[in-house]
């Protein structure tokens, strides 16, 4: 394959970013974490006006209870699918640890700080997710475990406190509640930014929906990764998108015919 983007005006080479398994498991996560903030909030301000109107909204407290368990297992399972998948993928050979961590990032951070305030002329050169993609993963992923594990401390109090201390419970109160708030605000100003509202992806960033991604962009987000892949003997690994529509321009006239 080309290093270069084929463009040819009626087609856009593009590959593959994210497979149907790990879309599913995005629109999952979507879902269970809005229901459990829009449950969890009102229990935590539940002396506040507007939190009493959403619990009788949804039905009383006990529904809203309910309803934030029901979700707060179907994260859980997700997780725990989540993680069988990146040790099956590890096995397969199919998993390279793109999301680890390295010193490399720490001198990405660094190069990217100079590109933005123009201290460097291009970006650095990113693999396959860049700094900012690897801290939201491991702040979803810490934030599970830890809303995970207080919850069900909450959730079963009594069965815990048999083997730790009473004063777990209050603890993994605040615990829970404090990275509840955490998680949230850090969805709105980081996710949302960097998702949706960063211009050059401005309204949204279609690959998570997709699954693909033009080279173009590839070339110009994650250029080692790009590289990777336009070294590949088998460009079976690419697919073609229809180019959006051009607007319509006046028809010359045609020439003669040979």
């Amino acid at each position: 394959m080309s290093a270069e983007m084929v463009d040819t005006g009626k087609t856009t080479e593009t590959v593959v970013r994210f497979t149907l398994p790990q879309r599913i498991e995005h629109v999952i996560l979507i879902i269970s974490f809005n229901v459990l903030a829009f449950t969890g909030l009102p229990q935590k301000y539940f002396y506040t006006a507007w939190a009493e109107r959403i619990i009788v909204l949804l039905g009383g407290i006990e529904r809203v209870r309910t309803i934030h368990r029901f979700f707060a297992v179907v994260l859980i399972l997700e997780a725990l699918y989540h993680a069988g998948a990146v040790v099956a993928a590890r096995l397969a050979g199919r998993e390279r640890g793109d999301m680890g961590v390295a010193f490399g990032d720490v001198r990405n951070i660094l190069g990217d700080i100079a590109y933005l305030v123009g201290l460097r002329a291009t970006k650095p050169a990113f693999g396959r997710y860049d700094y900012r993609q690897k801290f939201e993963y491991w702040a979803v992923v810490w934030g599970t475990i830890i809303m995970a594990a207080t919850g069900l401390i909450m959730w079963v109090p009594e069965v815990v406190t048999r083997w730790l201390p009473g004063v777990i419970v209050p603890a993994a109160r605040v615990a829970h509640g404090g990275e509840a708030l955490l998680a949230i605000l850090a969805v709105i100003i980081w996710h949302f930014y960097n998702a949706h509202f960063r211009p050059d992806i401005f309204p949204m960033d279609p690959a998570m929906w997709t699954g693909r991604m033009d080279l173009q962009r590839l070339e110009h987000d994650h250029r080692t990764e790009y590289e990777r892949l336009t070294q590949l003997t088998q460009p079976a690994q690419l697919t073609q998108l229809p180019a959006p529509a051009e607007p319509h321009q006046p028809e010359a006239s045609p020439p003669d015919e040979q």
